[in-house]
């Protein structure tokens, strides 16, 4: 297994004071309430959750006020932090997605936000299916999401800029437009926050990805005894769409059960 070029701890540690202004206009209400019905629709009953590469929060926090028990882990230890503050409730550590231990049986298992395509060395992907799965309860579905192409050749590929109340973002797409599959993907995020009256203080945090094709992914899938219940493509609204197009969506969204005997999903 080759390490990340530049650790996903690394990068969100460092962004992790500025990372839910840069994500202030994100649905996550509607759009884990999209996730939890689907998931539901393949099965799901029970409402333990958990949140695997969990950030600050903010993608367990609708769960966790609709009842679910949840547990979530993140390899940024400063993103760790915020989310505990948010959520006493929640039992959350530090840990590598690539090497979860056992545990337990989760209902719901999720890994959002494009969390997956920060595994870019060989063999990180299937390390950290198969970690998932071996915390997924019998009938049990596992929910992630992937950046696709269209992503990469548009919104990797630009510069943009958030004005925020006490912080200005500058996001710098680091992407030609002509991406092709399984590419390596870059971008780099400058906080500049104001430490006292017209200082400010530049945090940069760099993020490589990586694309993963559908096939790639299923056969990560297969080899953690898993197998893709539904593969959607996720609309701007946070909705999924039946159709999932690498070139029409800005995420796949992949819906995961056991293999029953016989080879099927149960």
């Amino acid at each position: 297994m080759q390490p990340l070029a530049t650790s996903a701890a690394e990068t969100y540690d460092a962004l992790a004071p500025f990372y839910d202004e840069l994500t202030r206009e994100h649905d996550y209400e509607g759009w884990t309430r999209h996730l939890e019905e689907t998931a539901r629709q393949f099965g799901v009953r029970g409402r333990k959750l958990l949140d695997a590469a969990c950030g600050t929060g903010k993608s367990f926090l609708p769960f966790l006020g609709r009842g679910y028990t949840v547990t979530g882990c993140d390899i940024s230890p400063e993103m760790v932090a915020l989310a505990s503050a948010k959520a006493p409730a929640a039992d959350l550590f530090v840990a590598d997605v690539r090497a979860l231990g056992r545990i337990g049986s989760f209902d719901l298992v999720t890994c959002l936000d494009d969390s997956v395509n920060y595994l870019t060395g060989d063999g990180d992907l299937d390390a950290a299916l198969a970690s998932l799965a071996r915390n997924l309860a019998p009938d049990g579905v596992l929910v992630f999401d992937v950046n696709t192409l269209s992503t990469y050749r548009t919104t990797f590929a630009r510069d943009m800029t958030l004005d925020g109340p006490e912080v200005f973002l500058v996001w710098r797409g680091g992407c030609g437009g002509d991406e092709e599959p399984a590419c390596i993907a870059e971008l780099v995020i400058e906080a500049f926050n104001e430490t006292g009256y017209g200082v400010y203080e530049r945090v940069t945090s760099r993020h490589i990805q990586r694309h993963h094709p559908r096939p790639e992914v299923e056969s990560a899938l297969a080899g953690a005894g898993l197998s893709a219940a539904g593969v959607f493509g996720q609309l701007p609204d946070g909705s999924l769409d039946d159709l999932a197009d690498e070139h029409l969506h800005h995420k796949l969204v992949y819906f995961a059960r056991r293999v029953a005997k016989g080879g099927d999903t149960p």
